[in-house]
């Protein structure tokens, strides 16, 4: 939202919801949950979705599986029974021809106090096939006025949580409106709004919890939509000009001597680069030789050989003297990547250091002193490096991988590290979870984008396929063969443990069932989030060792394991994973020579999650399994922005409006080019928005 320009408005948009009639203790906690502690949130509070009350269905026109909206009469005053906790109304409703159909609610006992007996009122719920006939579950209801033959109007439909229900957040919006609307600052440049057609704030924000229509509702969304991607973005372009305008950076320049070694260590590579890892090699080593700091994404597919370009870059660093750092998530990883960059340069004689959190305090105390008098050019380590006490003397590139795990403000906290004359480090950030170009601009606006998009040779396909329950003991004598030939598999699970409220299998039940019983003869080992750090890492290297033959897990070996002999992944209820985390899962096989098998179990049937695990068995591409789970999913749940430390978007949608972020980033393109800071009085109400939304990021870079 925005900031006000007088105190008093400041002050109401700040009012605890506590100051609301009708909210303290439980129902605060029940808001706060959702994110809503203001009147400013709950202005902000938008619909997810609208109810049409406005067109009525005859009873002959109900369809099984479907909201509908219809007249009736209620022929009897409901009859209350139990079935444990559960309390239950029915009665059956009639409309004007004498036709019947039950209706029935579920722990709503006042229900039935507000039903009164051949009282015309407009229903709406969810049509249920029952028995020969219909029904409806839950219908929610007002008294029908014959005057308004049109129906009830557009009613928005809130995000909830248990324990709130759209009455109470229809009341609260409606008490928070009136005293909010016309306190209003406009962030969008009346120029920008008249170009693309966009409706005023005030209208808006409004309209958007009452509209009279579907129109009114499409032209609230699309104008909040636009706000929402204007100031994200421009959040982000302002923050990579700070970065630019206030910290340069050194040019790395190599001399002579330095480039002859630095293309003797590349041509000693157990492999040549492909033409995606020279072309993004060659964009990054431009970008060192630069005094405006570098801060750019490296992006690539599993296996696409991402590492081996931020070894060299880190190696153009060591030999023009200065220093180079990766940051990985785990310290596994960082293991992994400390024992590969230093094979990658074993012909460049430098040495890598590893610092984690397990570092033993003696060995830890000589690494920072040999960073701080830049006795270590090359360090790999975990977030142990963005702690106060590690000091660089001179550090040149700071690379962190798996970029999505530390977000925002790690990503410039280990970029903070200025030197004693104040120059910025340059910045690198990988990923290998592929991301829709339209949703990388949003998660990595404040980034220049380099795209890895070529395997190398000899990457072998994975194949995948599709099984059900009754496959099982199938797929578990694949499993065996696999390990009586040598090779690993991996279970994974979408739950730690066995939950009453769910049938999913969970990672504690399949290992006691597989190690006591169906695999009692071989080595199958566990790990889950559940565990500590030491204990994840020591089942982890035991199956890098080939010590474990199979390992069950959760989610988190989607990123940290590099095991060339695992060539099987069994994933148990696959249609609760995202497309695009299904995949990365599926990169921690086909890492060697070895054929390799991916089974997506599922026994659902729902036509949406068959089609999206069609869709993986059909591609390897991950960029174009991303696209495809943007679509069918949404950006919601297919990649959380809060882990990147920036809101989650409540209004837009990355799919439905890509052209609205085309125009956005038009705009904004024109409004940067001539006024980089966003310093002018036309501007200056982006900025204050900005500073109110992203407060928390922004006073980190002094803005």
């Amino acid at each position: 939202m925005n900031k006000l320009p007088n105190h008093n408005a400041v002050s109401l948009f700040e009012q605890p919801i506590t100051a609301l009639p009708g909210v303290a203790g439980k129902r605060a906690a029940l808001l706060r949950r959702l994110g809503i502690e203001n009147w400013q949130d709950i202005l902000g509070w938008f619909p997810r979705d609208f109810e049409d009350w406005n067109n009525l269905t005859g009873f002959e026109q109900l369809v099984d599986g479907e909201e509908q909206t219809f007249v009736a009469t209620v022929s009897r005053k409901p009859g209350a029974s139990r079935k444990g906790r559960l309390s239950i109304l029915r009665t059956v409703l009639r409309d004007a021809y004498g036709r019947a159909l039950p209706a029935v609610w579920f722990n709503q006992p006042w229900v039935a106090d507000r039903l009164v007996k051949d009282q015309p009122y407009i229903f709406r719920g969810r049509i249920k096939r029952f028995g020969s006939g219909l029904s409806v579950q839950n219908p929610s209801f007002e008294v029908f006025d014959p005057e308004q033959s049109s129906g009830g109007g557009i009613r928005p439909i809130y995000p909830l949580t248990d324990g709130l229900s759209q009455g109470i957040a229809r009341q609260l919006v409606q008490a928070v409106l009136p005293r909010l609307i016309g306190h209003l600052t406009e962030p969008i440049p009346d120029w920008v709004r008249r170009e693309h057609k966009l409706c005023a704030i005030d209208f808006a924000y409004s309209r958007i919890h009452q509209p009279k229509n579907w129109e009114e509702a499409e032209i609230c969304r699309r104008r909040l939509a636009f706000e929402e991607l204007f100031l994200l973005q421009a959040g982000l372009y302002l923050l990579r000009q700070s970065r630019r305008d206030q910290r340069p950076a050194k040019a790395r320049a190599m001399s002579d001597p330095a480039s002859r070694a630095y293309h003797q260590v590349q041509s000693s590579l157990p492999f040549p680069l492909t033409a995606a890892q020279q072309k993004t090699l060659d964009e990054v080593r431009f970008d060192l030789n630069q005094t405006r700091p570098m801060n750019r994404l490296v992006q690539g597919d599993v296996g696409s050989g991402k590492t081996v370009v931020a070894a060299l870059a880190m190696l153009h660093c060591a030999l023009c003297g200065a220093q180079a750092v990766l940051m990985a998530p785990t310290a596994i990883l960082a293991r992994q990547h400390h024992e590969t960059i230093g094979r990658y340069l074993s012909a460049s004689g430098l040495t890598v250091a590893l610092l984690t959190g397990a570092t033993p305090a003696a060995e830890r105390k000589a690494i920072l002193k040999d960073l701080a008098d830049g006795s270590i050019q090359l360090l790999v380590g975990t977030h142990a490096l963005i702690e106060d006490r590690v000091r660089f003397n001179d550090l040149a590139l700071a690379v962190t991988d798996e970029q999505h795990r530390f977000g925002v403000r790690q990503r410039m906290r280990l970029a903070g590290q200025d030197d004693e004359a104040g120059f910025a480090p340059h910045v690198l950030v990988m990923s290998a979870t592929p991301i829709p170009r339209t949703l990388a601009l949003i998660l990595y606006g404040d980034l220049d984008i380099s795209v890895i998009d070529e395997i190398p040779a000899g990457r072998q396909p994975i194949q995948s396929y599709t099984a059900r329950s009754k496959d099982r003991e199938r797929v578990e004598k694949l499993i065996r063969r696999h390990v009586s030939e040598g090779r690993q598999a991996y279970i994974v699970c979408p739950m730690i443990e066995e939950h009453a409220q769910t049938d999913l299998e969970s990672a504690v039940g399949v290992f006691n069932r597989l190690s006591q019983a169906v695999f009692s003869d071989l080595t199958v080992g566990l790990v889950h989030g559940g565990l500590k750090p030491a204990a994840k890492d020591e089942v982890m290297n035991r199956f890098i060792k080939g010590e474990v033959q199979i390992l069950v897990s959760t989610t988190v070996i989607e990123v940290g394991i590099d095991n060339p002999n695992a060539t099987l992944m069994m994933v148990e209820n696959a249609e609760r994973f995202g497309l695009s985390q299904l995949h990365q899962l599926r990169g921690r096989i086909g890492r060697g020579a070895h054929h390799s098998i991916c089974i997506l179990m599922s026994d659902s049937d729902d036509d949406k999650a068959r089609e999206r695990l069609k869709t993986l068995c059909r591609h390897q591409d991950g960029f174009a399994i991303a696209e495809k789970d943007l679509e069918l999913r949404g950006p919601g749940d297919f990649f959380g922005t809060r882990q990147h430390g920036l809101p989650p978007l409540r209004v837009a949608n990355l799919y439905r409006d890509r052209e609205l972020l085309a125009a956005v980033q038009a705009s904004l393109k024109t409004i940067f080019n001539t006024d980089p800071m966003l310093d002018s009085a036309q501007n200056r109400p982006i900025r204050e928005a900005l500073a109110q939304r992203y407060k928390a990021i922004f006073s980190q870079v002094g803005l």
